[in-house]
């Protein structure tokens, strides 16, 4: 499952092959009624007015915008442990099960799945939830949340995950797992996710003077990369960041302060016209002095590199692999508050308010997020679950040392590739990072296309940044309040 936004999961000049012999998940041999470590009982027998299958069994549907091989395993897990509950996965984008051998995690913009068939998920959840006939569980990738939160069609998490005692939310990250909060309550579950930071070069933030990188904003992060730009950089690199159009670094910064920029009352959203044209001048004169440029620079030469980081092995070994193992994790700029690592989630699941079937939803979610489960090699993103995170990372060294997984990092000039290891100092570090993951990328993916879209005319100087500002809130208010 792909995110719509800007992702890079290497720096400009390079690309990072993963080759693993992906093992399935087993069932472990666990007999039919049994639960996998830190799973709970099966769900109580189907009410009278429960939907049921054959057999007598609660039907459980769940409507995602593609099925992978960590779900389709999981599902298979949890119907044998839980006979009485048939699980009915809705996809709306089929995708590849195949057990690939290996996975390439490529420079650049990726885009992630196109947006007919996000506009066909959104479509179909949608129709169905208007119409009383949506799933009982509904992955909100993609989704317009806050639509359907305002008329109440999801459940607060808190009346049932919250209440159940034999769920020890200390477990997990709990900044995470209860992150997709709101003034409606709890009103998502992540059952995984990725990370967005940026990996910025130690020697040359530190000869610019350093930075608090939890309370930044932008104003200050543009303030350093033009005294960085100035001063040459680390190794006489000028400019500080590149690769990217200034549209797109539009797109990344409104990401960031998306919950500034759109605010909601009651059912009624608004757009801040005025912040997103001093956020339009700041990205053009960031480029103007040449601190920015939209040519590769090369992670040799780039002091600042946005990275999504979809997996725990990238968090380890990203920021030595980026920039003559010189690189550190970095919060993105932001609004000068101190949120915590930004984080978004490919698999989280909202109940649905007129589930029939909401103890069974409850048990399939936290059957996902059993250690068990958590630990599973298909599960390519970040564990919620604390122990499984650390476990899983400690494979991944294992595996690495043994030779039954490589990473290889390849030169864009042609050099010979190297092959990467993972150390136990490596691992610590990734590990210390992640109590500090807390803010949800909050976002409407649609609003983040029409900013980019009416903002590259401003960056080609075709329209003052008075007029695109205006074009931009009357779109996106028009589209956020219909």
């Amino acid at each position: 499952m792909r995110k719509a936004k800007l992702k890079w999961t290497a720096a400009a000049s390079s690309a990072l092959l993963l080759t693993a012999a992906l093992s399935a998940c087993q069932s472990g041999g666990d007999e039919p009624g049994d639960s996998p470590s830190g799973s709970a009982p099966a769900a109580a027998s189907p009410s009278a007015d429960s939907p049921s299958g054959a057999g007598g069994k609660q039907t459980l549907t769940v409507a995602v915008f593609t099925q992978d091989r960590f779900l389709k395993e999981a599902v298979d897990k949890f119907e044998a442990a839980h006979p009485d509950i048939d699980v009915q996965i809705q996809e709306t984008v089929p995708t590849d099960l195949s057990d690939g051998k290996q996975i390439r995690m490529q420079k650049g913009p990726d885009d992630g799945p196109s947006a007919a068939d996000k506009d066909k998920y959104v479509n179909s959840v949608g129709t169905a939830l208007m119409s009383g006939n949506a799933a009982d569980l509904i992955s909100t990738s993609y989704l317009p949340v806050d639509k359907y939160l305002a008329k109440g069609m999801f459940s607060d998490w808190n009346g049932i995950a919250g209440q159940d005692a034999g769920f020890q939310a200390s477990d997990y990250y709990e900044r995470v797992l209860k992150g997709m909060s709101g003034d409606k309550g709890w009103y998502a579950i992540p059952i995984g996710y990725s990370l967005d930071v940026l990996i910025g070069n130690k020697p040359a933030v530190e000869k610019a003077g350093g930075v608090d990188d939890k309370t930044w904003d932008w104003e200050t992060f543009i303030a350093l990369c033009e005294k960085i730009a100035k001063s040459g950089g680390a190794d006489g690199t000028s400019p500080a960041l590149g690769g990217m159009k200034p549209e797109d670094l539009l797109g990344y910064l409104t990401e960031t302060v998306y919950d500034k920029l759109v605010t909601r009352e009651g059912n009624s959203s608004s757009f801040d016209e005025a912040a997103f044209r001093g956020y339009l001048e700041q990205i053009q004169r960031l480029y103007d002095s040449g601190a920015a440029s939209g040519e590769d620079l090369g992670k040799a030469n780039q002091v600042f590199s946005p990275v999504s980081m979809k997996g725990l092995s990238e968090l380890a070994m990203l920021p030595s692999a980026i920039g003559r193992s010189e690189g550190e994790v970095l919060n993105p700029p932001g609004t000068g508050k101190d949120e915590g690592i930004p984080f978004e989630s490919d698999l989280a699941f909202a109940l649905n308010e007129r589930s029939k079937v909401k103890p069974a939803a409850w048990e399939f979610v936290k059957f996902l997020l059993s250690e068990e489960i958590q630990s599973s090699p298909a599960l390519m993103s970040f564990p919620v679950h604390q122990a499984a995170a650390r476990a899983k990372l400690e494979d991944f060294a294992e595996k690495l040392q043994s030779g039954s997984m490589k990473m290889m990092i390849k030169n864009k000039d042609g050099g010979p590739a190297q092959s990467l290891s993972i150390t136990e100092e490596q691992i610590e570090s990734a590990l210390a990072l992640l109590p500090s993951v807390g803010k949800y990328q909050h976002k409407d993916d649609k609003v983040i296309a029409m900013v980019k879209e009416e903002a590259a005319s401003f960056f080609s100087g075709g329209k003052s940044a008075e007029a695109v500002a205006k074009a931009v809130a009357s779109r996106v208010n028009t589209y956020l309040n219909e």
